[in-house]
């Protein structure tokens, strides 16, 4: 079993370093099948990514009047605190709302004059409300309508980044789509590559397969190394494929962070699932390849 097993590993290896220029166009073209497939990976992470940047920058701000105490303003927050939709709420003090308004303005003399001679603080403590998720601030919004809450805002402000994000789901929709015809018709032009390079091999091994039959080989003896060279032009394609993959992965991710103006975690996201992402690839075109090589030996190669 194991002296077979070894001479069918033998002979693949042998086809495969005999008919190298076959061997490496169709890994040529399934290494462009398998950059596809993780280029639809990456899109989809990055959308997202996105989605939830946006989403983490929708918030309700709540402002109060400068008459308002910290101490009631902290009760609203607790009261509010209480609903299931509340991710976080963050309390700014009177005087950080001033440092702030100062810091957004400081190149706008006018405004800072005008603040000056005001004389004092004009403006309330703030709350800023984030909900678990960007469709959970109807509820929000009804607790902050209560007479006992509404009655000591000044107003509020909600930013919504909803068109946004339905014309990033959109733009990405289509990209993915974009991608997904380009990883099919890769695949299909790999399958079909896969095919005749077997079909190839098996005319060029035609005379040591007749004696295989003459010296009573088995049908699994001789259709094992064609099985075997298909599973080792996956792996190298694959393996090329994995070893662009991550440098090409630390390139993007400081432009992704510099686009987004948020930790991303591309490269940290392969690094941590990269088994699963290159073993669901491997296992699904080695699947096909493989049965493109069973279509292509039972029809060239005679039982």
């Amino acid at each position: 079993m194991i002296l077979s097993t070894a001479r069918v590993v033998k002979f693949a290896f042998k086809d495969f370093w005999r008919n190298l220029g076959l061997s490496l166009m169709t890994i040529s073209i399934l290494i462009l099948t398998y950059f596809s497939l993780n280029l639809l990976v990456i899109v989809n992470f990055f959308t997202d990514a996105a989605i939830q940047v946006i989403e983490d920058r929708v918030d309700v701000s709540v402002y109060f009047g400068p008459e308002v105490s910290d101490e009631r303003v902290h009760g609203v927050r607790g009261n509010l605190t209480s609903l299931p939709e509340v991710k976080d709420i963050v309390f700014i003090s009177r005087e950080e709302a001033l440092e702030t308004f100062k810091r957004n303005h400081a190149d706008e003399p006018e405004i800072l004059a005008a603040l000056q001679e005001v004389g004092e603080n004009p403006l309330g403590p703030v709350l800023v409300i984030k909900a678990k998720d960007a469709g959970r601030y109807g509820p929000i919004l009804e607790a902050l309508e209560s007479p006992a809450i509404k009655s000591l805002v000044e107003d509020k402000t909600v930013q919504d980044h909803r068109v946004l994000i339905e014309r990033l789901t959109s733009v990405t929709a289509k990209v993915q789509r974009a991608a997904l015809g380009l990883s099919l018709v890769f695949a299909l032009i790999s399958l079909l590559i896969v095919f005749n390079t077997i079909r190839v091999s098996i005319y060029i091994h035609r005379e040591e397969i007749a004696i295989m039959r003459l010296v009573g080989a088995s049908s699994n003896f001789v259709r094992s190394p064609f099985l075997i060279e298909t599973v080792l032009f996956n792996l190298i394609s694959l393996g090329l494929v994995a070893a662009l993959v991550f440098p090409a992965l630390n390139v993007i991710e400081p432009a992704a962070r510099a686009f987004f103006d948020a930790e991303v975690g591309v490269t940290a996201y392969y690094r941590d699932h990269w088994m699963t992402i290159f073993g669901y690839q491997l296992g699904a075109v080695t699947f096909l390849s493989l049965v493109a090589t069973a279509l292509s030996m039972r029809r060239y190669l005679k039982k």
